[in-house]
């Protein structure tokens, strides 16, 4: 037996060794690549002098791993899909090219401008607009990724009819990137469903790491607003990191937590504008909600909502749920501050949600719109409330006025960090906090000491 082992162990490593050394010759071996409106398909395009017209012939040549392709300034009227691994589609320094749909492209229903089937891919750079912008089929996506291992960065996608930015496979990132002016059926009073700005949900391939789940995605350091769905969410999914995040002026939900596992949210900014731009479906200030919608997926549990500020806006953790007897189920919400808002949970009566080894810790909670109708599952402490739900009523809690700073404005991208501050050291949630593990900074990453102060912002005396 112990033979049969180590022979196992030695063709796992010959294995490891063979791959590892194919992927260094594609590397020895990789191309790069030219694109420009004005170049001719005729071109071998491997010269920037002499580059290909469009970004398809580009990635005809473009075969082996650790191919780069440099997009040109220009407008690309083309609907693609990267099918390869391990291609980088990537604009050229200082340069600003643009694939734009126009009027008829995709071309077909449930088609994107840009879609990518391979692993290990890397797309960067550029913007992406106009994805069956005259509704003629039934959706348009900007970009649709069905691979794993994939990196979407420093884009910028808008006016799309349904989605903007949809991460189906596994170990997706979406980073430094823009998307806005999304899911514009529901502008043009077409509806058909809950598009978002920007997603990582549900795995249909075969290989996915948990069936019909979307795992280890990150959404990281993304502007999402005035999307007329939902904002930015992560659902079915496991694993998933929302972070740094600036979220603001969607329609449906700003940023949307369904039926997830094992996921962090932090350090992300979530507000309506004062004054509001684009109105809230069903008039509700949504900024961030926790539901789960789907019985045959795992339920939601041991998610952590860390050092968010939020402001005009309502966080719904659990307030309603379309699956009885789910609730908030091992979960952290804290630290966070949420400024002329409030906080919802949910009630464990008509709709049956069950919440489980949950707390809700060392929030500022700021507006005298909450509501906690049970506090069943759920233990509350060291919060800062204008006015205490009296379920949520703890002997460790702040009633009164937390002294924020409200520096800046809150008008339409303009809200900044700053405004959350604790403005004065005679507030009265410096040192009032729990210590909790899972929270050793604060927003702006300054460490939280012995005795921390409650909010997303540890206060420092000058």
């Amino acid at each position: 037996m112990k033979i049969i082992i180590q022979n196992r162990i030695a063709y796992k490593l010959f294995f490891i060794v063979c791959i590892q050394c194919l992927l260094v010759f594609q590397q020895a071996y990789a191309a790069t690549y030219y694109v420009s409106p004005t170049g001719n398909d005729t071109n071998s395009g491997t010269s920037l002098s002499a580059p290909v017209r469009t970004i398809k012939n580009a990635l005809s040549k473009a075969k082996l791993s650790g191919d780069t392709i440099y997009m040109l300034t220009g407008t690309y009227a083309e609907a693609i899909w990267i099918g390869s691994s391990g291609i980088t589609l990537t604009a050229y320094p200082n340069n600003t090219p643009v694939i734009d749909g126009g009027t008829t492209l995709p071309g077909s229903s449930s088609a994107s401008l840009l879609g990518i089937g391979g692993d290990y891919n890397t797309v960067s750079g550029f913007e992406i607009k106009n994805s069956n912008i005259l509704g003629n089929y039934v959706n348009g996506i900007g970009i649709f990724v069905r691979g794993n291992h994939n990196t979407i960065s420093n884009m910028k996608v808008h006016d799309t009819w349904s989605n903007g930015i949809i991460i189906h496979g596994d170990y997706g990132i979406v980073e430094n990137s823009i998307v806005q002016d999304t899911v514009l059926r529901n502008y043009n009073g077409v509806g058909g469903g809950w598009d978002s700005g920007l997603s990582v949900a549900r795995n249909p391939s075969a290989s996915a790491l948990i069936p019909g789940i979307a795992s280890y995605g990150i959404l990281r350091h993304n502007i999402v607003h005035n999307n007329w769905g939902e904002g930015l969410s992560c659902y079915e999914a496991d694993h998933c990191t929302i972070e740094d995040n600036v979220i603001y002026n969607n329609w449906a939900l700003n940023l949307y937590l369904s039926d997830i596992t094992n996921s962090l949210v932090q350090r992300n900014i979530i507000y309506i504008s004062s004054p509001q731009v684009i109105p809230n479906r069903g008039n509700m200030s949504f900024g961030l909600a926790m539901a789960d919608e789907v019985s045959t997926v795992p339920r939601s549990a041991n998610n952590t909502v860390i050092n968010n500020f939020i402001y005009n806006a309502i966080f719904q953790a659990f307030s309603w749920t379309l699956v009885p007897n789910s609730g908030l189920k091992n979960v952290l919400i804290a630290n966070n501050t949420i400024v002329d808002g409030g906080l919802f949970t949910g009630n464990g009566g008509s709709q049956s949600i069950v919440n489980t080894n949950s707390r809700i810790q060392n929030n500022i909670i700021t507006g005298n719109n909450s509501k906690v109708p049970s506090n069943s599952g759920i233990t509350f402490s060291n919060n800062n409330w204008s006015t205490t739900p009296p379920l949520a009523a703890s002997s460790t809690d702040v009633v009164g006025d937390p002294q924020i700073a409200r520096t800046g404005t809150t008008t339409q991208g303009t809200l900044i960090p700053d405004y959350f501050k604790i403005s004065s050291e005679s507030s009265p949630v410096i040192d009032a906090a729990l210590p909790i593990n899972k929270v050793t900074k604060d927003f702006f990453q300054v460490v939280r000491g012995t005795y921390p102060d409650i909010g997303g912002h540890e206060f420092v005396s000058n």
